[in-house]
């Protein structure tokens, strides 16, 4: 697969914009209707309900202490007067379009990570010589006009470091590091932010002493070799700022499957906290294989308990899958078997082709 970790291959000598939409679900509201702007604002997946759960939630209501997973009961003791929506799909998909549609207007090579994220390389029309910040401040300013909602963009030589700086100083964040930046300002920030670090292994660098990535990268490599195998290797060199795996716009020859994962920043003790997780993960699944024009014929789910045990269920579908909502139906199914209380939640569609031949498959 050519979206392989490879840390021998060479930098494609450009720079890469890491597109971060701020507060996606809440913002397409909030454009929708311009009263929103000035309040407090969260989207969470029963808003009628005290186990809703909170989706996403604006910049207003997170100084409230207001954050992504926590129980919608507990965010209206934080915050009374937050205003609450339901998820609307619809509305996401069609904002991520316009967004998606400004992307491609700046570069062919785009490797999108969820509706509202993408990875964009610069290469064809910035050197590493030039100066990128006045190219990201206009498509940020086409992004606020056009579609009225702001990105945050990270910039850097390769694909983990640009994601890794687009949310130092969000929202509207602009950020720049370059190769030889990565010391001064890298390693200095906490080991979870590194990409590719979950919490399980930050606990575990933790307790031997690697509390920051600078600690990481002067870490003896035969003992992170040694007890984290090639994933230790992977962040080893990426506290180094090496890691040159290449933007791929998705096709059908890299791909096995498709899938979205959320962590919860409280753990989901019951199913019906669960949920909105699994409609949102469906919904973002949905979206990819649109982006893609694919279809799946496995549907599988992935949960993990609070003591880090990850948990997968699978089952196959005679017919096509690329809709949110079957998706989701055969998620909820597979749901049948777990247990909670769960920390995260995520959806995965394999044995991918395109629609065309399944079609013709039927017309025969």
């Amino acid at each position: 697969m050519r979206r392989k970790f490879d840390p021998f291959r060479q930098s494609t000598g450009g720079w890469i914009f890491h597109c971060d939409a701020d507060a996606f679900y809440a913002a397409c509201h909030m454009a929708e209707q311009s009263y929103l702007h000035d309040r407090p604002l969260a989207v969470a997946g029963d808003a009628k309900t005290r186990h809703g759960i909170i989706v996403t939630a604006n910049y207003i209501a997170r100084k409230f202490g207001i954050k992504t997973g926590m129980n919608l009961n507990s965010a209206r003791q934080l915050c009374p007067q937050l205003t609450v929506i339901t998820p609307d799909k619809a509305l996401y998909r069609r904002y991520s379009e316009d967004l998606h549609k400004i992307f491609r207007q700046y570069t062919s090579l785009i490797e999108p990570l969820s509706l509202d994220e993408a990875w964009l390389d610069m290469t064809e029309s910035l050197a590493l010589g030039q100066d990128p910040r006045p190219v990201a401040k206009e498509l940020q300013d086409r992004v606020r006009k056009d579609v009225g909602i702001t990105v945050s963009i990270g910039i850097s030589i390769n694909k983990m470091l640009a994601k890794q700086v687009s949310d130092w100083s969000k929202p509207s964040g602009l950020t720049v590091l370059t190769g030889g930046e990565v010391r001064s300002r890298l390693w200095n920030r906490p080991m979870l932010e590194l990409f590719g670090c979950g919490p399980a292994t930050s606990h575990k660098m933790a307790e031997i002493g690697i509390e920051d990535i600078g600690d990481l990268a002067q870490w003896p490599l035969s003992d992170i070799l040694h007890q984290w195998g090639h994933h230790g290797l992977q962040l080893y060199l990426r506290a180094w700022g090496k890691d040159w795996t290449p933007v791929s716009s998705p096709s059908i020859a890299d791909r096995r499957s498709v899938s979205a994962e959320h962590t919860t920043a409280a753990d989901l003790s019951a199913v019906e906290d669960v949920w909105p997780w699994l409609q949102l993960c469906a919904q973002e699944v949905a979206e990819r294989l649109r982006q893609l024009d694919l279809v799946g014929y496995r549907v599988g789910i992935k949960w993990r308990t609070p003591n880090f045990v990850t948990h997968n269920r699978q089952m196959m579908s005679h017919r096509p899958l690329n809709s949110a909502d079957t998706i989701y139906w055969y998620a909820r199914k597979l749901w049948n078997t777990a247990n909670c209380p769960v920390r995260l939640v995520g959806i995965s569609v394999s044995v991918l082709e395109t629609p065309s031949r399944q079609l013709r498959f039927w017309d025969n």
